[in-house]
Order: structure tokens, then sequence, then C-alpha cells
């Protein structure tokens, strides 16, 4: 049996899932990355992915711990092109403070899209640590195998 780290944040209406993810492009090597998964607990409804390359992932932690420290948000915009023309997703963390009750919350946007996960204060902590976690487990690049008249440096 294979075991995978991964943590799921679920609020009222929403979760997050974060997991080691792999980039696989044709003709380069796999890389590793951290997907953060954001979805609905409706059935039938989308995700939004929002990928992280192992530094960014890093950076995130250190924002989350930022804002737990002394509050405000942070965000990070990857933007990529789809079938429909260029597409901008904005990943927000942030402490938030609405009627005499206060929080944390993981969001992401996609065009008209949003998807918010209120978190209490340990699991956006841990979130955190485990991001730290993943940044240095997942940075990584498969060798490509050589031919064999490449290698011959390492015989010498």
């Amino acid at each position: 049996m294979h075991k995978i780290p991964q943590i799921t944040i679920y609020a009222r209406h929403a979760g997050v899932a974060i997991t080691p993810h792999e980039r696989r492009s044709a003709g380069k090597p796999t890389e590793g990355r951290i997907l953060l998964r954001f979805f609905r607990l409706e059935s039938g409804s989308s995700a939004i992915r929002f990928i992280l390359e192992p530094a960014e992932a890093f950076a995130l932690y250190r924002k989350i711990q930022r804002i737990a420290k002394d509050g405000g948000q942070e965000s990070l915009n990857h933007t990529f092109s789809g079938p429909e023309g260029e597409v901008q997703t904005r990943l927000k963390v942030e402490c938030w403070t609405r009627n005499d009750k206060s929080g944390y919350a993981l969001a992401v946007q996609r065009g008209e899209e949003q998807l918010n996960v209120p978190v209490p204060s340990d699991q956006f902590l841990y979130a955190a640590e485990f991001l730290r976690h993943l940044s240095l487990r997942q940075a990584w690049v498969e060798e490509v195998a050589r031919a064999a008249g490449e290698n011959r440096d390492a015989a010498a």
C-alpha cells in the first residue's frame, strides 16, 4: 500500500486538500509540486486546483506564519493560457474580523468563481507547517536516463 501525505480542511460549504503533486510535461523531466485543491461540499461541483512550486509553498508557509502573528492578508497569483485565453487564479490567505468574530481563511478565485475556506487557528498553522514540509519533500526533478556514451565522466 502506497501512503500519500495529505491534509484536508473542511468548512461548512467548502474544503481544501493539500497534497504532493507531479508536473509532467512532454519532453521535460517530471518535477515535484504541491497541489491545493479547493472544492465545494455539493455533489457534482467542480474543484479549483492551485499548483505550487516548492519555493512558492515555502513562501506561502511564511505568509501564513506572518498573518497568524500580525493579521492582514497575502495572495499569490498564477496565470496560464487556457482554451478560452489567459486565465488568472488568485490564492489568498487572510485573517478576518466580522461582527466581533475573527478567524483565518484560505481562498481561491478563478474568474467569477471563488471558494473561501474558513480555518481555525490551529489548522491554519498546521497547514503552514505541512506546506513547509512539502516544500522540501517535493523539491526534486526526475533524472532522465542518459545514453550509454554520456556517462563517461562518472566512470573516470
